[in-house]
């Protein structure tokens, strides 16, 4: 670990509570992982590490704009949109929440409860988890009523500048037993470091449809825990797709609690540059009769690199699992990267698995069928990248966010060189 050289510096951090000071120690102790460990080895932190960065404290008293961008894809949303700027809420914003929805944040007395249970569901002992906890610069919980379907998306808007600043926004979304959501986050900032920690609960017989854009500036790095815990019955359906930043690696946990559960977990990178992607994410089949399935789609061009990580484990009395895992890359230069690495940790005997990854470059067969056929070489590659990416988009269900993640595909497919739209 790099204790010694830890960033962000956190020590004008006092009068923290029990949980939050016990995340201080960890982060103290441990800081950012190092070479020697196994499940960063494709990902190193030197670009954090040589940053001078301390975070942002407090809540956001100043109005900010939002982003055109951002409003842009709200308004065709028509979704509600809470802002946090610098990673720290505005409340004003969580004035006129869907019907059946409610909002809990750091200025509430019971804020202390919240971070305790963010920590349960967080993935353990992990970096980000211990320094977003300990630097929060915001908290806010977002609970939906049992039985309650929310049908309006929540857009949660993550801007700000200012490459000194980290941000560690702490967020908790809890749907009650047979309740239903749509809840997207969309990161569009120009900070040293984002880290946002994320929790999600599902109650039984609960639905969460969730979608992440990870879009952050040139210079970002944008490191993301996310911990998930699905009751019997509920369903999951989750999509991130990964853009922006020069460096970014957004990690979820996933634990399958209750029988019945449905998990799916799927996600885009998408590189140019030098920038670096990775999509790592631990799937715990719990208990048995669960499901769940990734699909996982990088486009890598220039002399970028993207890496998937993705384990699923399978408990020992988790009979009737079916777990299911795919990657695939698609190389546009001689110089982009792409490591793999799906893992199958399997102690139970009654289970369906599998797992894959590839790596190539476009088809030159079907490249030169559609040229034959009078298609612009230009046009034709655009053809099979987009066929490539709809691939994984058309397995998003809810049609807001679909049209969101296609927004931010066509965007990055507009400036790719050699392609004609």
């Amino acid at each position: 670990m790099l204790a010694s050289t830890m960033q962000p510096n956190l020590d004008q951090l006092s009068g923290l509570d029990d949980v939050r000071n016990a995340a201080l120690a960890r982060w103290q102790a441990n800081g950012w992982p190092d070479a020697k460990a196994e499940s960063w080895r494709f990902t190193r932190l030197g670009a954090v590490v040589a940053r001078e960065l301390a975070p942002a404290i407090g809540m956001s008293e100043t109005a900010h704009a939002p982003g055109a961008e951002i409003t842009a894809i709200a308004t065709e949303m028509k979704a509600h949109v809470i802002r946090f700027y610098n990673g720290m809420l505005d409340v004003r914003s969580l004035d006129g929440l869907p019907d059946g929805m409610t909002a809990t944040h750091s200025l509430n007395t019971d804020f202390e409860a919240i971070t305790a249970e963010v920590a349960g569901l967080a993935p353990v002992d992990h970096p980000v988890g211990n320094l977003s906890l300990a630097a929060m610069s915001a908290g806010l919980r977002l609970s939906v009523d049992a039985g309650v379907h929310i049908e309006q998306p929540v857009l949660l808007a993550f801007e700000g500048t200012g490459e000194t600043i980290s941000a560690h926004p702490v967020v908790m979304v809890d749907v009650g037993i047979s309740g239903a959501a749509v809840i997207a986050e969309w990161h569009q900032s120009q900070l040293g470091l984002s880290a946002p920690l994320v929790a999600l609960r599902l109650g039984d017989k609960a639905r969460l449809d969730y979608a992440k854009v990870q879009a952050e500036g040139a210079n970002n790095v944008h490191l993301a825990a996310t911990g998930i815990s699905l009751g019997e019955g509920s369903v999951f359906a989750g999509f991130s797709i990964s853009v922006g930043g020069q460096l970014a690696r957004l990690e979820t946990h996933v634990t399958l609690t209750g029988e019945s559960a449905e998990c799916g977990l799927s996600a885009i990178y998408l590189g140019r540059d030098k920038q670096h992607h990775d999509i790592t994410t631990y799937m715990d089949h719990a208990v048995g009769h669960c499901h769940s399935s990734q699909i996982i789609r990088g486009v890598l061009d220039d002399a970028s690199r993207g890496v998937f990580q993705g384990k699923v484990h399978v408990a020992p009395d988790a009979q009737k699992t079916d777990g299911q895992q795919m990657s695939r890359a698609l190389l546009l230069s001689r110089k982009a990267e792409a490591d793999a690495k799906p893992e199958l940790e399997i102690y139970a005997d009654d289970v369906i698995c599998a797992h894959g990854a590839t790596v190539g470059e476009l088809d030159e067969t079907q490249l030169f069928y559609l040229t034959s056929r009078g298609i612009p070489k230009a046009t034709a590659r655009a053809m099979l990248i987009g066929a490539f990416l709809d691939d994984a988009i058309d397995s998003v269900e809810n049609a807001a966010l679909a049209g969101m993640l296609r927004h931010i595909s066509d965007g990055w497919m507009a400036d790719v060189k050699g392609v004609s739209l």
